[in-house]
């Protein structure tokens, strides 16, 4: 039986959920350690988001347990949750005309007291999160007026000034350019190292996972399929059996980082 411990930052015991006869997800048992860059693969509808649902209390196991802390994530309260996890998610909506800036602002409402005003750290850290994400610029802007990639570096920007242990990113870079993808990551994979948070981020390209993760969970129908180190799970064999692709894995010669080459039958695509 899976044991919660104290470098334990999630564990999941025989989650489940969905209807009986067709679970969304299906006997999760998981653990996710403190300071450490997961990266979530799988293909559409494998479950992912899902599962990042259930870690954040937002998706209750309807069996099983899940386990924040080693306390039942269920027994936070919303506030205290904000205050330790940050959300990214992949589709952001505001139904009025905000600032960039009153929006990152926002990541810093779980720390301010009720009836107080933002402290000097407060700004600090938001004046910050504008700069890591580049959009200084836009501090003044509403956000309805942005394209969808300046807004997922809003959204980004917001998490970064709530300031928490546990960063969640679901496909959060789906929306930006190259240049912007690879500044995100490496701002995280930084706040990883230097500051022992713990990032659980939903991915689709599996080159930029291996590149910045420390390890992988592999899901495919409803399914843990395998986890554990990058260099360890990135394989040939792997990837042909949950995304029905094949590749070519090679590791770079001084970082050991893996890189997947796919193999296209031309004749399929014209």
């Amino acid at each position: 039986m899976m044991m919660t411990s104290a470098d334990s930052v999630f564990t999941i015991r025989n989650g489940w959920f969905g209807y009986t006869k067709n679970p969304v997800l299906e006997d999760i048992n998981l653990s996710i350690s403190k300071g450490k860059f997961y990266g979530l693969i799988g293909p559409n509808g494998s479950g992912k988001t899902t599962l990042l649902d259930m870690l954040i209390a937002t998706t209750p196991p309807d069996r099983g347990e899940v386990f924040f802390k080693e306390r039942p994530v269920a027994a936070y309260r919303r506030q205290e949750l904000a205050r330790l996890l940050a959300l990214v998610p992949q589709d952001f909506t505001l139904g009025f005309d905000y600032t960039v800036f009153d929006v990152v602002l926002m990541g810093r409402h779980p720390h301010i007291p009720r009836f107080s005003s933002p402290s000097g750290k407060d700004l600090d850290l938001v004046e910050n999160a504008l700069a890591v994400m580049d959009i200084t610029g836009l501090r003044d802007r509403t956000v309805t007026d942005l394209s969808g990639g300046e807004k997922q570096r809003v959204v980004v920007a917001r998490a970064l000034a709530q300031d928490t242990e546990v960063l969640i990113l679901d496909e959060a870079t789906s929306n930006l350019d190259i240049r912007h993808t690879i500044e995100i990551m490496r701002v995280i994979s930084s706040r990883v190292v230097k500051t022992a948070v713990t990032v659980v981020a939903a991915i689709h390209d599996l080159n930029l996972a291996a590149a910045f993760c420390d390890e992988l969970i592999v899901m495919k129908d409803g399914k843990i399929v395998t986890s554990g180190p990058v260099q360890e799970i990135l394989t040939d064999t792997l990837i042909r059996q949950v995304f029905s692709v094949e590749s070519h894995v090679t590791l770079h010669p001084e970082t050991q980082t893996p890189r997947v080459e796919y193999e296209l039958n031309k004749n399929v695509l014209q």
